[in-house]
């Protein structure tokens, strides 16, 4: 029988969305995805190289729980706090989740701010709680005021993602902190998902590893490009990581011992910022290019400081996201609807630019071809 936990989760949405995907395929339509939530870059073939390395090496066993203290030491350097509040995990989806388990109590609270990734929903669900979520439309920014009353003594844990998915906004540091404060003195913890901290344009963001209530969660799938690597990390107060160290142990056990070695290389070799500074120019340029042209066409959305995604707001012909990408998908275009980002993004699609230039400008003429025939 199915745990109670797991019959709240729906995974009908991403099925729909297959089975739209395919039956167009199978009607012979050329397919663009603009749903992908990774880079299309390769992995760099120097860091390639290292992994390749550290196998021939004996990086092949088990590392510590920890992970591998010369990783940890760098990206303690990098982030400015003690190796000891460093942690590898096997993804920034393990950290999240080990986080959850530790943080979030049974029949306690999780605030959500909406639209915002849709596995925070799914960790709530999954620990028992009652998730409260606080809209943010239409500039996506978060209301100090709105998540003060939202906050209560039965708050566990607040999600915070910043550059966020699915929006690219980048929070300013002011409010950011005024959040954390607020959460604190409702002893609450903070999970800030951190994983797209090197792809930003306009604005830097603001890391919060200096706070005793937060769980920075990053990893180096979008920054290096390692999506299938399972690279990620917490930094934490060490009483935390100690909490999360409990679920870690018996969850992710370890990332791979030759990733791990690979990614301490890439810093300590220097080509870290070389290959994120490289992957930002494009998307930058991709950014400005699908932004001006959707507003062209006739979208309203904010523009993106950050990650690689757009949020926007469909034409009002149509009833909803889901009409909306249902329609697009047979005229060769496939995006991400809004409904599993949260409350009141109905009207909302995620467009992801992390494909070719190419790919994108296909896109476009086909997506302002199908909005030409609802005029």
């Amino acid at each position: 029988m199915e745990a109670s936990r797991v019959k709240e989760i729906s995974t009908s949405m991403i099925r729909r969305m297959f089975e739209v995907v395919e039956s167009a395929k199978k009607k012979g339509i050329d397919i663009i995805s603009l749903s992908i939530g990774e880079p299309d870059f390769d992995t760099d073939s120097r860091i390639i190289e290292f992994a390749c390395k550290a196998k021939k090496e004996g990086y092949t066993h088990y590392t510590s729980n920890f992970g591998l203290d010369e990783l940890r030491e760098a990206i303690a350097e990098r982030y400015g706090v003690e190796k000891e509040e460093v942690m590898i995990t096997t993804g920034g989806s393990e950290a999240l989740l080990n986080a959850s388990l530790a943080f979030i109590e049974r029949n306690s609270e999780v605030l959500i701010p909406s639209p915002n990734f849709l596995s925070y929903f799914v960790y709530s669900k999954l620990c028992e709680a009652k998730t409260v979520q606080v809209k943010t439309h239409p500039e996506f920014r978060l209301n100090v005021e709105e998540i003060s009353k939202a906050l209560s003594e039965k708050t566990s844990v607040v999600f915070l993602n910043y550059p966020n998915n699915p929006t690219g906004v980048v929070e300013d540091e002011k409010t950011l902190k005024e959040v954390v404060e607020l959460a604190q003195e409702r002893k609450a913890i903070v999970i800030s998902d951190e994983i797209y901290d090197q792809i930003y344009y306009d604005k830097k963001p603001v890391n919060l590893v200096d706070f005793e209530n937060v769980v920075v969660v990053n990893g180096f799938s979008k920054s290096l490009a390692m999506t299938g690597w399972r690279i990620g990390f917490t930094i934490a107060d060490k009483k935390l990581i100690d909490s999360m160290l409990k679920v870690h142990q018996v969850n992710g056990v370890c990332a791979p011992a030759f990733a791990q070695k690979a990614v301490a290389e890439a810093f300590f070799s220097g080509i870290f910022d070389e290959v994120t500074e490289n992957m930002r120019k494009v998307f930058k340029e991709r950014r400005d290019y699908v932004y001006k042209e959707l507003k062209r066409i006739g979208f309203e959305a904010v523009k993106p400081e950050g990650a690689f995604y757009i949020f926007a707001k469909i034409p009002e012909q149509f009833e909803n996201c889901m009409q909306f990408v249902e329609k697009l998908v047979m005229h060769g275009v496939a995006l991400t609807p809004g409904i599993p980002f949260g409350e009141g993004n109905e009207k909302y699609v995620r467009i992801s630019y992390a494909c070719s230039m190419e790919s994108l400008k296909k896109a476009v003429e086909r997506i302002e071809k199908f909005m030409d025939e609802y005029r």
